[in-house]
């Protein structure tokens, strides 16, 4: 639809500038000398310059899409039109920018202003600009190399040093991450140390909760097993699953209970949501079968004597080393 707009646009321009011509005359084509005029001249320049980049742009956004792959988890569209939006926008902007250059060196060329003085002032205020603002180049050929490597994408979850979020928009010298909470970051790319995509294949999830010490293992695996069994059959859930949910055993054996871990594979962005209706799952069907997670509790005996002080006091020492406040009794 934008490309459509843009086509629709430069359309409009033509028309407009045709009927000035028809109107008034000597605009686009001086009636005397049938030569073109220094203002067509320009506009043929931005015309087939830009109807040139928005060729390009198409062709090079067909050919990164004409495979068929999996969605985006992050944005709901395929991974390779994910890429293909972000090379194109840094693409785009030094397309536009070069036809700009040179549709200005045109205009001052048949305005009469002498182009050579200009371009050898030019060279070495570029130099001069080059050696003050190292900092620029170095993000710009940051960023192109980071999209070559293809590190990230528009709609991508990523994590910058102590930054995380969905990146939102790509410039030629920085990226744009908005955080979860709603913060916008930007960040220049030469101020990437690294990159952690999380919205890249799959991603691995492992949990693990605590049950009591008589509680029979061989039962859990099969409880286990049928809840995985039952959340891949769902369609709003079982296509985002690679993997299904695999009981992993013991992990870990203390004075309350089992520590028992968990694992599953899973579309990026998808694992969080997909965690909590396993547990959901996981607690109803334990309920249904007799086994409930393992419970912390202090148990005092005595020969008849009171044992309200000794209870208390053996709750409110479990407290303190868990790190709690004592419970009020």
């Amino acid at each position: 639809m934008k490309r459509h707009t843009r086509w629709i646009s430069l359309v409009v321009v033509l028309a407009v500038l045709a009927f000035l011509e028809f109107q008034f005359g000597d605009l686009l084509l001086d009636s005397q000398t049938k030569v073109l005029t220094p203002l067509t001249k320009v506009l043929l320049v931005l015309s087939i310059g830009g109807t040139g980049i928005i060729s390009f742009s198409a062709l090079l956004k067909r050919q990164l899409t004409q495979d068929s792959e999996t969605v985006s988890a992050g944005t709901g569209r395929p991974a390779k039109a994910s890429r293909a939006i972000s090379v194109i926008s840094l693409v785009q902007g030094v397309l536009w920018g070069a036809l700009i250059l040179l549709a200005g060196l045109i205009a001052l060329s048949q305005a009469g202003v002498d182009l050579g003085p200009m371009l050898a002032g030019a060279g070495v205020m570029g130099l001069v600009i080059g050696l003050g603002a190292q900092s620029l180049l170095k993000d710009i050929l940051a960023g192109i190399f980071y999209v070559i490597d293809d590190a990230f994408r528009i709609g991508e979850y990523v994590e910058v040093g102590n930054l995380r979020g969905t990146v939102e928009r790509l410039s030629l010298r920085s990226m744009q991450v908005r955080h979860h909470r709603g913060a916008l970051h930007t960040i220049p790319y030469g101020a990437v140390p690294s990159i952690t995509n999380y919205s890249r294949d799959w991603v691995i999830v492992k949990f693990q909760f605590q049950l009591p010490l008589d509680t029979d293992v061989l039962k859990v695996k099969k409880i286990v097993k049928q809840v995985s069994a039952l959340i891949m059959e769902e369609d709003e859930f079982g296509p985002y699953i690679l993997e299904p949910l695999k009981f992993q055993g013991i992990d870990d054996v203390d004075l309350f209970g089992l520590m028992v871990r968990l694992k599953f594979m899973s579309v990026p962005g998808e694992q969080f949501v997909m965690r909590r209706e396993m547990l959901r799952l996981l607690q109803q069907a334990f309920a249904e079968n007799g086994i409930e997670f393992a419970k912390r509790s202090v148990t005092v005996t005595s020969n008849g004597a009171d044992t309200s002080a000794a209870a208390a006091d053996a709750a409110e020492d479990d407290a303190m080393q868990q790190g709690q406040q004592p419970p009020s009794i």
